[in-house]
């Protein structure tokens, strides 16, 4: 079992409910449920029943939540008194990312490292959108940032994630219905945008429509999903499509996808002995190009 193993069930004994404990932890759901699943069979035991109300923890599941309470505890003393003990800080990296990539990919990027170099650092995360992500990279605020445009600056960066751009209906739409529908808009990247727009002057002309703006984008797709109107987003192979929502791939006419890419960024120059060996994680594991 790994420390973030026993976070999981010290959030589960705080808050039995998936949806708000993958919050509290910046996971996505199917993440979390993915985990939970691994642990009670490393267990071999029952954590909690699934029901219509959410979780119902077992005998056994609340046993082991409150010795992950425990452990958290135990954990977190015995960094801070062995630090004073040393007279050093607790390594640490500030990652920033943009909000879908926090959601869907992050954490398994940061459980990742651990799990493949042994090394135990502190990730301390920042969401934030991707323009400023850039900025505060290069002003030093950041060690390392996943952001999801391609920024001019002196920094090195790894393509991580190329994920698709969909239409998102109710039920099934001709692409030539689009202009007389309601557009559900959310709040979305410079880059992100730039990509929708360049897809839907290229079908219909002009930039696309702003629509009915509801923040973010869960907010958008329960609207699509009560026949409010369509989406225009990019979502991972993780995505969970609670709704059963009707996702069509964009294209552009010669029948290109529409693909939105997700960077990891780091400053150029010499880096610490933590973000060196992040970095080299990331470029040997993790980028795909």
């Amino acid at each position: 079992m790994r420390d973030s193993d026993w976070e999981i069930l010290a959030e589960l004994g705080k808050n039995p409910n998936v949806s708000r404990a993958a919050a509290a932890l910046y996971m996505s759901q199917p993440t979390l449920t993915k985990r939970l699943q691994r642990i009670e069979s490393e267990l071999g035991i029952c954590v909690a029943n699934r029901g219509g109300r959410g979780l119902e923890l077992t005998e056994e599941g609340r046993y082991v939540c409150e010795r992950g309470a425990e452990h958290v505890r135990f954990v977190e003393e015995t960094r801070t008194h062995l630090a004073e003990l040393k007279g050093l800080a607790v390594q640490s990296l500030r990652v920033g990312s943009s909000y879908s990539f926090n959601k869907y990919h992050l954490w398994d990027v940061l459980d990742g490292y651990e799990i493949s170099t042994g090394n135990n650092v502190r990730f301390d995360v920042v969401n934030e959108q991707s323009d400023v992500l850039f900025r505060r990279v290069l002003d030093g605020e950041l060690d390392v940032v996943f952001e999801q445009g391609e920024f001019s600056g002196p920094a090195c960066r790894a393509c991580v994630r190329k994920t698709p751009a969909y239409l998102v209906t109710a039920g099934k739409v001709a692409l030539d219905e689009l202009p007389q529908m309601q557009r559900i808009n959310y709040r979305s990247s410079g880059p992100s945008i730039a990509l929708i727009d360049g897809w839907w002057a290229s079908h219909f002309g002009g930039a696309a429509p702003e629509g009915t703006s509801v923040g973010y984008i869960s907010f958008a797709l329960d609207l699509v999903s009560r026949g409010e109107g369509f989406a225009l987003c990019f979502l991972p192979e993780t995505f969970n499509n609670e709704h059963n929502l009707t996702m069509t791939p964009l294209t552009m006419p010669d029948g290109a996808p529409v693909v939105r890419s997700t960077w990891c960024v780091w400053p150029k120059g010499e880096l610490s002995h933590p973000l060196e060996s992040f970095i080299r994680y990331i470029t040997e594991e993790v980028a795909i190009e």
